[in-house]
């Protein structure tokens, strides 16, 4: 968990002051506090019931092929951002329509604004179909009136219409959302050092000089390779989102990269068909990072290769520190270290988070289902393996069996975990520490078995989203 929220994507945010944030931040501003008593999360996951501060009631509704323009100028007159081409780029994703951005408006006046995304999540072999939040924003002189919240509420009403099972964003400002039952999941996971570090680092290694690859810049018609090696990393991997092939060329059209190395496993020739194409992985370079490194089994030295040409070419222009964006299981951030590298694995980066939303608890139960067979089994769970779940007032009994499995509503048993909405969603999703939450009270369980059944279940797991996604164009 996504799609990646790095030091080089800033912007301008509207918040009376001139500071800098993601542009695609999802902004609201300081001063606007949702309706109740504290800035904790709300108990059950819920949104706040509206609470007008003037005679005008904001109400959500789906924007329209004329609203372009207007929503356009509301961004850049919050965010400065963003640009005429990641604007348009938006409106040619595969999936998208006008009516996935809901306004507030006065009159014809647009006042606030949120853009929905369709996507599909891998996790673990299954895919997922969730909904991205983007770009929320509100004219400074109508902040306060309650028009973000009208939105979220909508919004959350249209991912679910939509068939999702899960809201993520990325965003500085957490304590907003909290409130409104968003949890903060994902990791930031990169590495960074200095290209002649990294360069002599492979020169001492002999990696330059034995390997028999090839590097150069990648060509379009070599698309179904990069589909393939991309496809080959993520299948069972967690967070990242399922590309489809009218995705990809959306994603490479929007040109938010500056160029494409790709890896050949023998002499440089162009081949056209993909079943002999001896590619064998590719980098995507932005500014000074490499978004993405993919490369495929058996080809140990592609990954230091790839990252060698990247640094080459940065090299040109200063000596200042590459960050490599990677899954934290990945070698090449060991190697970067190597090279006196540093490398950040955090819920946090300069403020930014990654946080969710679970839409439909027994949908992502029902999801995952194989996963927790595969899991009861290795853990050598009795069966039938119960669990209940207490949060926000509801109860839930996950059941695993050799039948199946069940997310059964109104039932707890013996054994359960008493957690919050936010929680909840940490868990299902692979994020939460189980005996630390349990050690700081976020977690209680009924019975020790409850706890052990809970981290058989729902391990620790490697989230991880691809930062290209993410770039704007």
């Amino acid at each position: 968990m996504s799609a990646g929220f790095s030091a080089s994507r800033e912007v301008r945010r509207v918040d009376g002051a001139n500071r800098k944030s993601h542009p695609r931040n999802i902004a609201a501003p300081p001063h606007f506090v949702p309706p109740g008593p504290s800035s904790a999360p709300h108990s059950s996951g819920a949104l706040p019931p509206a609470a007008p501060q003037s005679l005008y009631f904001p109400c959500a509704v789906p924007g329209r092929s004329g609203d372009h323009l207007e929503i356009f100028q509301l961004l850049l007159a919050v965010f400065q951002g963003p640009t005429s081409a990641e604007f348009h780029a938006a409106q040619d994703d595969p999936l998208y329509e006008p009516t996935d951005r809901l306004v507030v408006k006065r009159g014809e006046r647009i006042l606030s604004h949120v853009h929905l995304t369709k996507r599909s999540l891998r996790f673990g072999g299954e895919r997922v179909p969730v909904a991205g939040l983007n770009w929320l924003g509100t004219l400074p002189e109508f902040r306060g009136q309650g028009c973000a919240a009208s939105l979220l509420r909508a919004a959350e009403t249209q991912m679910r219409e939509d068939g999702a099972v899960l809201g993520q964003l990325r965003t500085k400002i957490p304590h907003f959302f909290r409130r409104f039952g968003w949890a903060v999941c994902g990791r930031h996971s990169f590495s960074r050092a200095k290209p002649r570090e990294v360069l002599a680092n492979l020169s001492d290694g002999g990696y330059l000089h034995r390997s028999s690859l090839n590097i150069r810049f990648w060509r379009h018609v070599e698309l179904p390779a990069l589909m393939r090696i991309y496809r080959q990393n993520t299948d069972v991997a967690h967070g990242p989102l399922d590309r489809s092939e009218n995705y990809w060329r959306w994603l490479v059209s929007r040109k938010a990269f500056d160029q494409i190395i790709v890896a050949i496993d023998g002499p440089d020739k162009l081949e056209l068909e993909e079943t002999s194409a001896p590619i064998v992985g590719y980098a995507v370079v932005r500014g000074r990072q490499v978004v993405e490194l993919l490369t495929t089994p058996g080809h140990p030295t592609a990954g230091p290769l790839l990252l060698a040409r990247a640094c080459g070419d940065l090299i040109e222009h200063d000596d200042r520190p590459v960050t490599l964006q990677a899954p934290i299981d990945d070698p090449l951030h060991r190697f970067m270290q190597g090279c006196g590298g540093l490398t950040h694995h955090h819920e946090s980066d300069q403020g930014e988070v990654l946080m969710v939303k679970l839409l439909d608890e027994s949908k992502w139960i029902r999801a995952i289902a194989p996963a927790l067979l595969a899991r009861a089994r290795a853990a050598d769970l009795t069966r039938p393996c119960e669990l209940g779940l207490l949060s926000g007032g509801a109860r839930w009994q996950v059941v695993v069996s050799s039948r199946g499995v069940k997310f059964l509503r109104g039932k707890l048993g013996r054994s359960y975990l008493a957690l919050n909405p936010c929680e909840l969603a940490r868990l299902f999703l692979g994020h939460l520490d189980l005996p630390e939450a349990a050690a700081q009270n976020r977690v209680e369980p009924s019975t020790q078995t409850a706890l052990e059944t809970a981290a058989a279940l729902f391990p620790r797991l490697p989230l991880w989203r691809p930062l290209w996604d993410d770039l704007p164009a």
